[in-house]
């Protein structure tokens, strides 16, 4: 059970991954990124919930077996989930590059909307954004969003990516060396691949605290796609 638990708890924190990197293109601009926030939000967090729910049942599957097969068939399951999680984090990423890819060489895929609600449009113009009125001006860049503290958001979410990654890895690794293995068995590694990654990431994430940097509510807050 305490393996089974350590390996559910970074499954939330991939979904506050998701939900940050959302939040930043709302900022910077939806029209760099190939899909919408809701949608990026729906696939991503709906990946890391179905990983999430699949790691769950191989977990009860090993944890109230009386047999080595069936232990070794609910850590086959519990693989099935990780590798999943992991191939949402690569997406993820992925789609991060290539959105920042956009933003710094200034090609977005689609026009930028003007705010849609009152308190928006208000903080835009005093704010001397290209939005007046809800009337859209030439002349903005997504590079005039990337302000200081988005900057350091993202330095901290990328940090906080590889190091969630790395303890992927190292997970995938452990369970398919089966229950009785070298690396299962092995505290060293379990502390360095596993614990001081995760510890880490939550440490990076308080220091680089999405609700100081990007706070919810700010002016991007109603410049949603």
């Amino acid at each position: 059970m305490q393996v089974v638990c350590t390996i559910f708890g970074p499954s939330f924190m991939t979904a506050a991954f998701f939900i940050i990197f959302v939040r930043i293109i709302r900022i910077i601009g939806p029209e760099y990124s190939r899909l919408s926030p809701k949608i990026y939000t729906c696939l991503f967090v709906g990946t890391d919930v179905t990983a999430l729910l699949i790691q769950s049942i191989g977990g009860a599957m090993a944890a109230t077996s009386n047999t080595p097969s069936g232990s070794a068939t609910g850590a086959h399951v519990m693989v099935g989930g990780i590798i999943l999680q992991m191939v949402a984090i690569t997406v993820y990423a992925l789609t991060s590059v290539e959105y920042f890819w956009r933003v710094y060489r200034e090609r977005p895929l689609r026009a930028r909307q003007a705010p849609t609600n009152e308190s928006a449009i208000s903080m835009a113009t005093r704010s001397g954004s290209p939005y007046s009125g809800g009337v859209e001006k030439t002349g903005t860049h997504g590079l005039e969003n990337l302000t200081g503290h988005v900057r350091t958001m993202v330095m901290g979410l990328v940090i906080a990516t590889v190091l969630v990654y790395i303890r992927s890895i190292y997970r995938t690794a452990e369970l398919l060396d089966g229950w009785g293995g070298p690396i299962i068995t092995n505290q060293t590694m379990f502390d360095l691949l596993d614990g001081v990654p995760v510890f880490l990431a939550m440490v990076t994430l308080n220091v680089f605290h999405p609700g100081r940097l990007i706070p919810e509510g700010g002016p991007a807050s109603g410049m949603m796609a």
